[in-house]
């Protein structure tokens, strides 16, 4: 029987993680599935605007959930402070109405946590602690949630990577290459261009090994408050081979993953498992990224890549001269990747997943800590 599921998410059309996760999965549901879409949708606002269209979100979430007859809600906040507080009233409302929901932690942000959550544990049970599950993308954020006395069903989970990326065909594609007949080897940086994400020590990194690999290329695309600081960091310093790709969607950014030979993620932020990693993975990269979040739960060094440290310039530049001058080590952990990923990542696996906690969410038949398919999957 199918179940009756609301989704409450950003507008799917909109830059994001969570964008490209549910816009990946949403037509292969087969449980009746519609989406709440809240926020701006990627309009500038005043305070004041947004406010007022915060409290219209709220009351149409309500009204939405008393008509709707949902077998189950799921909602999917970070732990950081925007998220937190504005996704607690959600759940809240879901709460007040009657109706089961699960919780999805997409993000975690420790300093918030540490400053923040872990003060204000009463408000904390009051709303998200009310949920009837919660999905992780990382072990660590499990332990935390124990220690909050949360005791109902936790799964560990992945995130996804789309079919138009798995069955892209560079050889029918309109979209322009990115990769020029100079470049030897390609690196990509795709990823809000963030001073978290590792942006400038990818750019610095990359600029100290042009010595020895002159004709390696660094592509760094999508959008973010670094971005502009960025691109005349690059200039000022007059460092060659860099391009900026903006934010791309569709043919170009699977073109922009398919020409990449190494994806770089040198991120000290709260990560659960991006996205853009799972896609790089199957579209054949090898991986240089951070052991933070759910990334260090799954990701084999040697055998996908190579791990570095966070924010150290230094580590990231050995790492990046170890694979590019390793071609049987950049090949090996190529292909691994590419065969990774396509047996673990995609929308048909991922969205059955989520049907089965939905399912145990609706039947309530599950209790203690509970192992989704994924993470036999996935976790070493």
């Amino acid at each position: 029987m199918k179940r009756k599921v609301l989704i409450h998410a950003p507008n799917l059309s909109t830059p994001g993680g969570k964008q490209t996760y549910y816009a990946a999965v949403k037509d292969y549901f087969r449980d009746e599935v519609s989406f709440f879409f809240y926020g701006a949708q990627g309009k500038k606002e005043s305070k004041l605007t947004t406010l007022l269209r915060m409290i219209n979100n709220y009351r149409q979430f309500y009204r939405q959930l008393k008509k709707g007859q949902f077998d189950v809600v799921l909602l999917n906040p970070s732990l950081n402070p925007k998220s937190f507080f504005r996704d607690s009233l959600f759940a809240l409302i879901c709460s007040w109405v009657g109706v089961k929901f699960v919780v999805f932690w997409h993000g975690w942000q420790w300093e918030f946590e540490e400053k923040v959550v872990r003060k204000i544990l009463p408000f904390f049970k009051l709303t998200f602690g009310k949920a009837d599950g919660m999905i992780l993308l990382a072990r660590e954020f499990q332990d935390k949630l124990r220690e909050y006395g949360y005791q109902k069903p936790i799964y560990l989970e992945t995130t996804v990577v789309d079919n138009f990326i798995f069955n892209y065909d560079i050889n029918t594609s309109t979209a322009k290459s990115t990769r020029t007949d100079e470049a030897e080897t390609v690196l990509l940086f795709l990823a809000r261009v963030e001073k978290v994400k590792g942006v400038y020590e990818s750019i610095d990194s990359f600029h100290r090994i042009q010595a020895k690999h002159p004709h390696a290329v660094l592509n760094i695309a999508g959008t973010g408050g670094a971005l502009e600081e960025a691109k005349q960091y690059v200039a000022d310093k007059g460092i060659r081979n860099v391009n900026f790709l903006g934010w791309i969607t569709g043919e170009q950014k699977a073109q922009a993953l398919y020409d990449a030979d190494i994806y770089l993620l040198a991120s000290y932020h709260g990560e659960g498992m991006p996205c853009s990693l799972l896609e790089a993975m199957a579209t054949g990269q090898s991986v240089i990224t951070t052991d933070v979040g759910g990334i260090k739960d799954f990701f084999q060094p040697n055998k996908m890549g190579l791990f570095v440290r966070p924010a150290d310039t230094d580590d990231l530049e050995k790492q990046m001269d170890k694979l590019l001058s390793d071609p049987g080590l950049l090949k090996k952990t190529r292909a691994f990747n590419a065969t990774y990923a396509r047996e673990r990542f995609t929308p048909e696996l991922v969205s059955a997943r989520l049907e089965q906690i939905f399912k145990n969410t609706v039947s309530g038949n599950s209790n203690g800590i509970e192992t989704s398919a994924a993470q036999h999957s996935y976790v070493k």
